[in-house]
């Protein structure tokens, strides 16, 4: 049985399917597209159940590539029935959603979520009275706490068509009839398919092969008929929401705080940056705890196996456990740590608070207000942050944002900074290239609107409840986000320092790293190896420091460089695209042009600024 899970974004579609299958699912993009679509597996009553996870839609109108993708899925009709996930605080948003379904004449179950939630704000939602106007079986559920899961998964087999109709004006019904005539057997209703066709939906227009306008053009009374067709379906929404919410009148304090923190700046400005400072005072005493207790390990770990290797292969495989070493000890602590301190953000609803703190200075920078979003998905990855950016609008600011990520600190960079750079030279140091990434990203941003011209947009953020983390989800998120390191990552870093000592061993380094000295040594002032660890560092940014430690033979830097040249490395890492990850999300993004032109501008600029704020420094050195 194949299960489609609907509903908004940050519905809790995802904690559904962890409920449901124990939390083993996968990850992999929709056909033709970029859009990530979560699937997971599980047997209930030895029937086989496949639950997929579609990309959170407002309506089944699409105007994002993601809303596309989930409309796409639902009109293929390669599914056995639907779980709508409700949102009991908006329920008259979510069915918004419902009626087009409904029409669709798609299997259904509902799942109301957040219901607890609903009742703290004096909001409660009579499921049996919405089950018994809609004709289908509704649930309240709790994925977080499992509350409901037996009840849904009792009901599983109870998805049914609902026998709720809805009627539009006589004009609108006519052209209905008319372009139902049009149509061969469908799997799913022939009324909503029609529907579609007549809202001008192209995903419905194209996957039967007929359009509707010599319908559309005999309706005079409806110069805007996809416009009158949402403005009906967004009535019977509005008056089942009506007969099933009971609204209790009650004091909330959260609401007064949120209303002091959106309106009062320097109230937003003082805890965002206090929350800030938080995250990176333990980022760099907790994870430098960690570095040094792993370092220790890994240099003994290394002194124990090497007089068990031969002699012929020892370069080869000390160079490989260094890079492995360093790679884990530098990068494992401060990603891992960072990770989960975003999930308890996200979790706890404080990040969506800084996404709306933040945007008025994304206008002032000349960026649209939800530019902020991928910027701030952009200190965890780039490549998620990337590919987030489709949800803007234009083309051009796209363009701007692709660049700007060269200036965002993502995860990765983040060990380089704090690993390599504060462990090393000092946290003056460290902190000293986030504010200097920081000064760049408004300049340049200020730059970029002078050359590319664009009138910023607004932004719609859903501002979820506080709410207190629950551990288990978190260290499950973040594992979600680190795996890819564990299972990727580390062989490469295996491989890395493999090759490195095999270059080592053939005497082929010199012929690497003497043609770019003028860059190395000449411009910045490094070591001349060290671009062995910059070049693989394209590769993926938390190869890095285990490529640094094999350049430089040492896992110990200060004996190789002093601050100003570590600090100078950390700028060199940091300030340019980061990874070969990143750059091929640009270029299915954006197209191939835009990114070699983004990489190599990205990469002169940041060498250029690098070496001049050098300069700048030795000055008072």
């Amino acid at each position: 049985m194949k299960v489609l899970l609907v509903g908004q974004p940050n519905v809790g579609k995802s904690s559904l399917i962890n409920a449901l299958t124990g939390a083993k699912v996968i990850i992999s993009n929709y056909p033709g597209t970029t859009i990530d679509v979560t699937e997971g597996k599980t047997k209930i009553n030895g029937i086989e159940y496949t639950f997929i996870d579609t990309p959170g839609v407002y309506n089944l109108f699409p105007s994002s590539l993601e809303e596309k993708v989930t409309e796409e899925m639902i009109l293929n009709g390669e599914y056995d029935f639907i779980i709508q996930v409700m949102d009991a605080i908006s329920i008259e948003r979510s069915l918004v959603i419902t009626m087009s379904l409904i029409e669709l004449g798609v299997p259904l179950l509902l799942a109301i979520n957040f219901w607890e939630e609903a009742e703290k704000k004096g909001i409660e939602v009579d499921e049996k009275k919405l089950e018994k106007m809609l004709g289908v079986k509704v649930v309240k559920i709790n994925p977080i706490k499992r509350g409901g899961i037996r009840d849904l998964i009792k009901n599983i087999g109870e998805a049914r068509k609902s026998n709720f109709k809805i009627t539009y004006d006589d004009d609108i019904e006519i052209a209905i009839q008319e372009t139902m005539k049009k149509l061969k057997e469908t799997k799913l209703s022939k009324r909503g398919i029609a529907v579609k066709i007549l809202e001008g939906d192209e995903i419905a227009i194209k996957k039967y092969g007929i359009d509707a306008e010599d319908i559309i053009e005999k309706i005079k009374r409806h110069p805007n008929l996809a416009i009158d067709i949402q403005i009906t379906k967004s009535g019977y929404a509005s008056i089942i929401s009506k007969n099933v919410v009971k609204l209790r009148a009650r004091k909330e304090k959260l609401n007064r705080f949120d209303k002091f923190l959106f309106s009062n700046w320097l109230a937003g400005f003082t805890l965002t940056s206090f929350i800030l400072a938080i995250t990176f005072a333990i980022l760099i005493y907790l994870g430098g705890w960690f570095q040094d207790e792993l370092m220790g390990l890994a240099n003994e770990i290394i002194n124990f196996l090497m007089p068990y290797v031969p002699s012929y292969l020892s370069l080869i495989i000390k160079e490989a456990l260094t890079g492995l070493s360093a790679g884990i000890a530098i990068a494992i602590p401060y990603i891992g740590i960072f990770y989960f301190l975003l999930s308890i953000m996200e979790d706890s609803g404080i990040l969506a608070r800084f996404i709306i703190v933040l945007n008025s200075m994304m206008k002032k920078i000349g960026l649209p207000g939800k530019s902020i979003i991928p910027v701030m998905l952009g200190l965890g990855c780039s490549a998620a942050a990337i590919k987030s950016s489709r949800l803007l609008a234009s083309a051009r600011d796209r363009l701007k944002i692709a660049f700007l990520f060269s200036m965002v600190p993502c995860s990765s960079r983040t060990a380089i900074i704090l690993g390599i750079v504060s462990h090393y030279a000092g946290i003056s140091y460290g902190i000293a290239i986030y504010i200097i990434a920081l000064v760049l990203f408004i300049v340049t941003a200020k730059l970029l609107d002078i050359v590319i011209k664009k009138e910023p947009m607004p932004i719609i953020e859903e501002l979820p409840p506080y709410r207190l983390p629950k551990i288990k989800n978190v260290v499950a998120k973040s594992w979600i986000r680190m795996k890819s390191f564990v299972y990727v990552v580390i062989p490469l870093l295996i491989i890395g320092g493999m090759l490195y000592g095999l270059l080592l061993h053939l005497s082929l380094i010199d012929f690497i790293v003497k043609p770019l000295s003028p860059i190395t040594r000449g411009w910045l002032m490094l070591p001349e190896e060290s671009v062995m660890a910059l070049f693989y560092g394209f590769l993926q940014k938390d190869l890095t420091p285990a490529m640094l430690a094999n350049a430089l033979g040492t896992l110990n830097f200060n004996a190789a460089m002093t601050k100003l040249q570590i600090f100078t490395f950390g700028m060199a890492s940091t300030f340019q695209i980061p990874c070969i990850i990143a750059f091929a999300m640009i270029g299915k993004e954006l197209g191939w042009k835009n990114a070699i032109l983004i990489e190599i501008a990205a990469l002169a600029y940041g060498l250029i600024v690098t070496g001049l704020i050098l300069r700048l420094l030795m000055l008072w050195h």
